[in-house]
């Protein structure tokens, strides 16, 4: 792969390397040295635009934080009622996987001290993360800590399928249909019913 000219490029560049070196390890263990291997230039190259790797993998965890932001907003805006908004934001979020892999997933299972998040980072997933569980925990009329075990499970659903697909074991057709009537089922079964 070779570096273009212009500066946006060249970061862009290293981060789509960077982020194709974790989600092919599956680990967030990625060196400068192995970017700067994979992308043809040298690993001085590299601190034009990073200062680690952790700075790295903070800025992608950055960019699909944003991408899912805006998926909820983009779910609140279009649909008023939970169920669709919920089956929407899950296919979204199953789309997402299947194009960009699990990097979310390897990052938030790293241990508090080793996190490579920023202030900035964290404090946007974890507004995501309360915008969805508090529209769970009214509609479903939960705890708020069984509002996000809720979501956990949930979230399972397409995360595997996303897996399976991305392994070339099932295809995005299946695996839409497939979550969208399991995550329906679930939905069904949690509803509120009046007494």
């Amino acid at each position: 792969m070779t570096v273009q000219g212009d500066e946006t490029g060249r970061r862009e560049q290293v981060l789509a390397v960077a982020e194709q070196l974790v989600i092919a390890r599956g680990s967030l263990n990625v060196s400068l040295n192995a970017i700067a291997e994979e992308l043809g230039v040298s690993r001085s190259l590299l601190y034009v635009y990073f200062d680690s790797v952790p700075q790295i993998i903070d800025a992608l965890f950055f960019e699909q934080a944003l991408r899912l932001d805006q998926l909820v907003k983009q779910m609140r805006d279009q649909h008023s009622d939970f169920r669709p908004r919920m089956l929407g934001l899950f296919h979204g979020y199953l789309q997402h996987l299947v194009e960009r892999g699990h990097l979310i997933h390897l990052v938030l299972r790293e241990r508090h001290q080793d996190s490579p998040l920023q202030p900035q980072s964290s404090r946007l997933f974890r507004r995501i993360l309360l915008i969805i569980a508090r529209d769970v925990s009214c509609e479903l009329q939960l705890a708020p800590r069984g509002a996000f075990v809720t979501l956990e499970l949930l979230a399972a659903i397409p995360e595997a399928l996303a897996r399976l697909v991305r392994s070339g074991a099932v295809d995005v057709a299946v695996a839409m249909s497939t979550s969208e009537r399991l995550l329906a089922a679930a939905l069904d079964a949690m509803e509120v019913r009046e007494a």
